[in-house]
């Protein structure tokens, strides 16, 4: 318990220094100025709900204020003044003994945006946060070459820290993120956030006069409880020679040096040197962006080839940095591939069509629980629908969920498409017109994925009875209606979903339906000639 109130305080230390940066203003007296931030909190790690997870807030009265999130992970704050506001999510588990603290993080929402201003109300916002347990390990060990004796030689005592490219990510325990390597040139990083984004940083090294370095290094994904080790890596020596025509040839850039575009999001990388280079004393970093990404380099000769199990992330600018070594010479080179000499991504694995695109219009907008969505993808996709993500999808009424706890809908997949059902479930507390949705993130059988993809619709309750089914449609008139009125309502989504745009080929492609696709969504679509405006893909 003591330990719980410590990390109460510190959370709400961390809170008051954000707050001090954050300008609220004052408009109590207006009743349309207040507004309302909800979401869930869920394990980054395990996908499922933290209970109890706090979040610390400025109040009306200046003050800090905390609330708790409820069995299922989800969590309202109502009543918030015009402007913006800082909230600290932080989570600690205790179960008898052990104490499993997880990573908090900082989010600036704002009740305005653009269309907050044109209209003159204050928009509500909705967000999934995702923290991280903290009990994942990291080891390795560092060396250098000794161009003199051409020994491998253990660096020791070298000071090693760690990073983060989150900037809402909080370290509570500084000490996790230093060490120091031993007599052996071997490290370990203890209770470090199960979660990507870590950088591995040394400090120069010198040995017989001659300065080694090694830049900032992207670790891969660390999991809970476990221990991941990088293996050895080895400082390079800091003797600069010039980098032109030292690069011949390559799958990404031209003769000058001019990086491709369009280039597949599962290209393998190579440049060939124009002499051959060492395997050790190399060093090799990858990022889009502002992201690095894990790449594992290997030498054959004169060429290098960047290996990477997960295929690139899709229209970015990918650079690359490499620091070699020349066999016969021993010249060190080093080159930034960035600006034009970076290669260009494709759009990897994207939708075509749909059934629920409003510009589909065979087929209807609205679906019930016996009617099946469709969506079809420019790759061939993996037939293991475990693989599917299935997000919080914060702008719609109803989440659809295909697998989980959460499951409230049947989804399969038969070559380029995925199906998806609801079942019964979802028509618990529904009314005719609601907006249901979901958001996945989906890979194809050679590895591409879409990430965040977003498709929304409106749901179709079944009439209670013969007699009522001219009331029904009357009121489900309204209720769309009413529906579409108030999905006017902004949300903010700080789980950095990207929205998807509507492919260009959709039309055209939309002729010809999925053989998967129920039979009831054509017979409806005999009947419908328009789809709903409220039904949308991003």
């Amino acid at each position: 318990m003591i330990k719980k109130d410590w990390f109460i305080a510190v959370a709400a230390l961390l809170t008051a220094s954000y707050f001090s940066a954050c300008s609220v203003t004052d408009s109590e007296s207006s009743e349309y100025s207040k507004w309302t931030f909800s979401g869930m909190v869920i394990d980054a790690s395990t996908g499922l709900a933290l209970e109890g997870a706090q979040i610390s807030y400025l109040d009306n009265d200046g003050d800090i204020d905390t609330t708790e999130t409820d069995e299922n992970g989800n969590f309202y704050i109502n009543n918030l003044p015009y402007g913006s506001r800082t909230f600290t999510f932080n989570y600690i588990s205790i179960n008898k003994k052990d104490t499993l603290y997880y990573t908090p993080k900082v989010f600036d929402v704002s009740s305005t945006n653009e269309s907050s201003r044109m209209e003159g109300v204050v928009a509500s916002a909705s967000a999934v946060v995702r923290l991280s347990p903290l009990n994942a390990t990291v080891t390795g060990e560092l060396y250098i070459n000794d161009p003199g004796s051409g020994k491998k030689i253990p660096v020791s005592g070298l000071t090693l820290s760690l990073s983060h490219i989150d900037s809402s990510y909080i370290n509570i325990f500084p000490k996790t993120f230093a060490t120091k390597t031993d007599s052996l040139g071997k490290f370990t990083f203890k209770k470090l956030p199960a979660d990507t984004g870590l950088v591995l940083n040394v400090t120069d090294y010198t040995y017989k006069n001659i300065r080694y370095q090694l830049y900032g290094v992207a670790l891969p994904k660390l999991t809970a409880g476990g221990t991941r080790d990088i293996g050895r890596a080895y400082l390079v020596q800091d003797t600069l020679i010039p980098q032109q025509q030292k690069i011949i040839a390559s799958n990404v850039m031209d003769n000058n040096m001019i990086g491709y575009g369009n280039v597949s999001t599962l290209v393998k990388p190579y440049y060939v040197f124009a002499q051959k280079i060492h395997s050790s004393n190399l060093t090799v970093n990858v990022s889009a962006d502002t992201s690095k990404l894990y790449v594992k380099p290997i030498v054959k000769d004169d060429t290098l080839f960047l290996e990477h199990d997960q295929a690139f992330p899709s229209e970015k600018k990918i650079v690359v940095s490499i620091v070699a070594y020349e066999k016969n010479s021993g010249n060190r080179i080093q080159m930034v591939l960035s600006g034009d000499s970076a290669f260009t991504t494709d759009r990897g694995l994207y939708a075509i069509t749909s059934n629920v695109w409003p510009s589909n219009n065979k087929f209807k907008a609205s679906f019930g629980t016996e009617d099946t969505m469709w969506v079809k993808f420019s790759e061939e996709l993996d037939k293991n629908t475990d693989r599917i993500q299935w997000n919080y999808c914060s702008d719609v009424e109803r989440t659809l969920y295909g697998n989980g706890f959460y499951a409230n809908s049947k989804a399969w997949v038969k070559k380029d498409t995925v199906f998806v059902q609801m079942n019964e479930k979802i028509l618990q507390d529904r009314q005719q017109g609601d907006s249901v949705g979901f958001n996945i993130t989906i890979y194809a059988k050679n590895g591409m994925y879409a990430e965040n993809f977003s498709l929304r619709t409106e749901l179709v309750v079944p009439p209670q009875s013969s007699s009522s089914s001219e009331s029904s449609s009357s009121s489900s008139a309204n209720s769309v209606n009413n529906a579409t009125s108030s999905s006017s309502e902004p949300f903010i989504d700080l789980s950095s979903s990207s929205a998807l745009e509507l492919p260009g080929e959709g039309q055209e492609s939309s002729s010809s339906a999925p053989a998967e696709s129920s039979s009831s969504n054509a017979t409806a679509a005999s009947s419908s000639s328009t789809a709903p405006a409220s039904s949308s893909a991003t």
